[in-house]
């Protein structure tokens, strides 16, 4: 896996150098795990138009990054963007690219105001989403698999959808069911809705069974 996150950090590095900066700050948590394969609460991503990327993480993910992250260069700071962007003004990064998309204004004006951080922040735009929509082998193998593991989780609940059921024993089962055939976890709220919450496009499964109201 740490070769197809190098390839895809290549092509973002050639999307960075094709911009007005010299090195992009990569907040947004799923596209670090893109980039990187780390799954963190507390990470961000240094990666230079050129040259090794550098990956940011507290003392919790320490050991995880070493092992999943083979051929970054690890800092292990519980601030992690702060850390990045004056690493950046170090190595002579005088414009860095952010995440706009993501960043909120509270934390823009910190790094901006960093007396040893870049001298000039620019907004990035949706690069990384851009590459991301372009599925490679892995992701393609992933996306199968996890339509596979859904339809078999939906068919083993069918059983158990009876009238003394409510909504939200359906949905318990139903996400027990996709974590024992794999999945690290569901990728939104599940939705189990029965009699007039049938309607309700984004309905959160309650207490009502599935059965005929009396």
């Amino acid at each position: 896996m740490a070769q197809i996150h190098a390839r895809r950090r290549a092509r973002a590095q050639q999307k960075i150098a094709e911009s007005d900066a010299g090195a992009a700050l990569i907040t947004s948590k799923p596209n670090v795990r893109y980039l990187s394969g780390l799954a963190s609460s507390n990470v961000a991503i240094l990666l230079p138009a050129s040259g090794p990327g550098v990956l940011a993480t507290d003392s919790r993910y320490a050991e995880a990054a070493e092992r999943v992250c083979p051929d970054l260069q690890i800092v292990t700071e519980r601030q992690v963007e702060p850390a990045l962007a004056m690493l950046a003004a170090q190595l002579g990064c005088g414009t860095l690219g952010f995440e706009a998309q993501e960043m909120t204004v509270e934390r823009h004006a910190a790094l901006a105001g960093l007396p040893d951080g870049p001298a000039l922040m620019v907004p990035l735009g949706y690069l990384v989403e851009d590459i991301r929509m372009i599925k490679d082998d892995a992701e393609i193998e992933l996306l199968a698999s996890a339509c596979a593991i859904t339809a078999k989780a939906f068919a083993a609940v069918l059983p158990d959808v009876r009238p003394d059921r409510t909504e939200r024993d359906l949905a318990v089962l139903l996400e027990r069911a996709m974590i024992d055939l794999g999945a690290d976890g569901v990728a939104f709220d599940t939705i189990v809705a029965s009699g007039p919450n049938g309607a309700i496009p984004h309905h959160s499964p309650g207490d009502r069974r599935s059965g005929p109201e009396i």
